[in-house]
């Protein structure tokens, strides 16, 4: 932390006796008589993105006979800053707004001293504008002639709150009890949006702070990242560092004209029960690409040992969300993913060009000759972005699976390997919100964000930022900042933003630091040079707005009435639990698995003919199901049609839960009778 010092007097100083220790609302009053009271209090606030100016007029009617000095005390929303002063009055006959200078706050509390005094051969008419707190300022202007009028207009700034992708900006009850502010909001770009209190309003729509109103602004068509940066160095060893980082509501489309296949995982490893909410997944998933302006093309792939097509084409996206409501894929053997991809690949290569997106539903539980390096290669070739689920029935749930060892046969393609969690019972709305992100990417995952030359950016960053939120930081450090940096990836495609210190962010940046807890970090050189750059009223700078004098010299005042101065690495079981080949069979009794896998291919023989036959064949086994079969050889008979019998026979066999592995080799062998 820096030091802290005390905040100092100002020219607001010379009315503290007068002024009331809080104020609820804004008091006006006259310094002479009672007769001079406000008329109208207007705002005209623009809402952009990151801030907020109201530009306030103010005017005051003097029922008095002499002139006078309106008085304002102007409670101001928390963290705004005034940032400008104007006076109405004459010029060449004509009405004229004259702008205020920024000034030490001592020598224009002086001047207005002097301007408004008794006596000087060419009287001038000033207004002050002056710093109490943060919350609290002072507005002098003299004079206000008998029977008449007069408008001053300041102007505040205040930073927004960005969230769920609207800029937000909660406005409190201004003004005071008989005239309470009357609000006009517009947009700063025309074709954004506003809403007030949550309903959309057009531009230019009015309201009265009586009490508070929450405004929103929602940009259009707002850039995927928008950040700013503003570093303002204002002494040898400070330099004022803000910087915000916002997420347009929507990072992503779905795209048009997409090519879509849905490869669900039939075989046996998964239960039945996670075979329906892979089924369930892949409805919600389609949902996405249903709207007829989007013209998706869509196909439903099914593998066991064997690939099972849908249509044996591309199809519109409803027709094969209907078809997948009756789907109840088989229990059967054989997890044959490779060919599924392939199959994929060739329905992809046939259909009209558009973006091709492939999505896999299993349990990565395959044969061994299924590596993920094959796998992989034949992701990439399908030219598709490419997603695995890894699916179990249970809660609702969607969670990225960087670690998992298929992630590279998904990150090739900018896909993603996911931990998914449904069942049939889970709402369909619920569903469909929660798998949008496999349709389009929803956060930034990853993010990193630096700040150079800083070690940190004095910020906490989370490890995702969801679409349509935002970071900021504002902090005082002790060296220029070179750029704002932001890194991370939208699903596995890499995502990097930068950008320079801003001149405005930096004079913005600058007003604002008297509205915020910095204030108390700053001593008042310090504050000098950051009003001066911001142009902002500070405990140290007022604004003295100063027009042609009209009064007679002999109404001046005599000042003693008064003044204010983010699973698993390996294969999946059932259940969705981790395991590998070194879990084994423990039963409590002997293990007898050889002996009945050797009884089912003898059966599978008698079945084909072969009663008297030998064999030797090798299997491979997940658990209870078998994903290979391979060096069949018979013996006694060299008939193919028996061979492929007997094949056939045992990919046919349901295995009992002995079989535990997660991944086992065996070997029958069987001679001839």
């Amino acid at each position: 932390m820096r030091r802290t010092v005390l905040r100092t007097a100002t020219a607001a100083s010379l009315l503290a006796a007068l002024l009331p220790g809080t104020a609820a609302a804004d008091e006006v009053a006259g310094t002479r008589s009672v007769e001079l009271v406000e008329r109208s209090h207007e705002i005209r606030l623009t809402l952009d993105h990151g801030s907020a100016t109201l530009r306030v007029r103010r005017a005051v009617w003097n029922g008095g006979e002499r002139h006078d000095q309106a008085m304002f005390w102007i409670d101001v929303p928390q963290r705004s800053v005034a940032i400008g002063l104007r006076t109405k009055g004459m010029l060449h006959g004509r009405p004229h707004w004259f702008d205020g200078e920024l000034l030490e706050a001592e020598f224009a509390a002086a001047r207005y001293r002097e301007l408004t005094g008794i006596g000087g051969y060419y009287p001038k008419d000033p207004a002050l504008l002056s710093w109490r707190d943060p919350t609290l300022l002072a507005l002098q202007v003299f004079p206000v002639a008998p029977q008449s009028e007069k408008m001053v207009e300041y102007t505040l700034l205040l930073p927004t709150d960005y969230d769920g992708g609207r800029d937000h900006l909660e406005l409190p009850a201004l003004g005071t009890d008989a005239h309470p502010a009357r609000v006009t909001v517009v947009p700063a770009n025309a074709r954004d949006q506003l809403l007030v209190d949550g309903e959309p309003v057009s531009r230019g729509h009015e309201l009265v702070l009586e009490h508070v109103h929450d405004l929103e602004l929602v940009r259009h068509r707002p850039p995927r990242v928008t950040a700013e940066l503003a570093s303002v160095p204002f002494s040898s060893e400070g330099v004022l560092m803000r910087w915000d980082v916002a997420l347009a509501p929507q990072l992503s489309t779905i795209p048009r004209d997409a090519r879509v296949v849905v490869v669900l995982d039939g075989s046996r490893s998964l239960t039945v029960e996670q075979r329906r909410a892979g089924r369930e997944v892949a409805r919600a998933y389609l949902e996405h690409f249903a709207a007829p302006e989007l013209r998706a093309r869509a196909e439903v792939l099914v593998f066991d040992r064997k690939v099972h097509a849908r249509h044996g084409k591309l199809v519109d996206a409803k027709t094969a969300i209907a078809d997948l409501a009756s789907l109840d894929p088989p229990d059967a053997n054989g997890s044959h993913v490779d060919a599924a991809l392939a199959r994929a690949t060739e329905l992809l290569e046939a259909a009209p060009a558009g973006p091709r997106r492939i999505l896999l539903l299993t349990d990565t539980v395959t044969r061994s000759a299924v590596g993920v390096a094959g796998l992989r290669e034949l992701s990439e070739r399908s030219g598709a972005i490419v997603h695995v689920g890894v699916v179990d029935d249970g809660e609702l749930s969607l969670v990225r699976d960087d670690d998992h060892a298929w992630a590279r046969v998904a990150t090739v393609t900018e896909g993603l390997v996911w931990q998914i969690g449904a069942n049939p019972g889970i709402p369909r709305e619920a569903m469909r919100a929660t798998f949008e992100e496999l349709a389009r990417p929803l956060r930034i995952d990853h993010l990193e964000l630096t700040v150079p030359p800083l070690d940190d950016p004095r910020a906490e960053i989370p490890e995702t930022l969801d679409e349509g939120q935002g970071l900021a930081a504002f902090a005082i450090v002790d060296a220029p900042l070179q750029a704002l940096r932001i890194e991370g990836q939208l699903w596995s495609a890499p995502l990097l933003h930068s950008v320079l210190p801003d001149e405005d962010a930096g004079r913005r940046s600058a007003a604002l630091v008297f509205g915020s807890e910095l204030l108390d970090e700053l001593e008042e050189p310090e504050m000098m040079t950051l009003a001066l750059r911001g142009g902002a009223v500070s405990p140290v700078t007022s604004y003295l707005a100063i027009e042609p004098g009209v009064r007679p010299s002999t109404e001046g005042l005599d000042h003693a009435e008064g003044t204010i101065g983010l699973g698993s690495t390996g294969l999946i079981g059932r259940g969705g639990g981790g395991g590998g080949s070194g879990m084994g069979f423990d039963s409590g009794g002997p293990d007898r698995r050889q002996e009945l896998l050797e009884q089912r291919v003898r059966e599978a023989l008698d079945a084909c003919g072969g009663s008297k036959l030998g064999t030797h064949l090798e299997l491979e086994t997940t658990f209870d199901e078998i994903v290979e079969i391979d060096q069949v050889e018979l013996r006694g008979s060299t008939n193919a049609t028996t061979k492929t019998c007997l094949e056939d026979g045992m990919w046919a066999t349901m295995l009992p839960s002995e079989f535990v592995d997660a991944l086992q080799r065996w070997v029958v062998d069987l001679p001839a009778t």
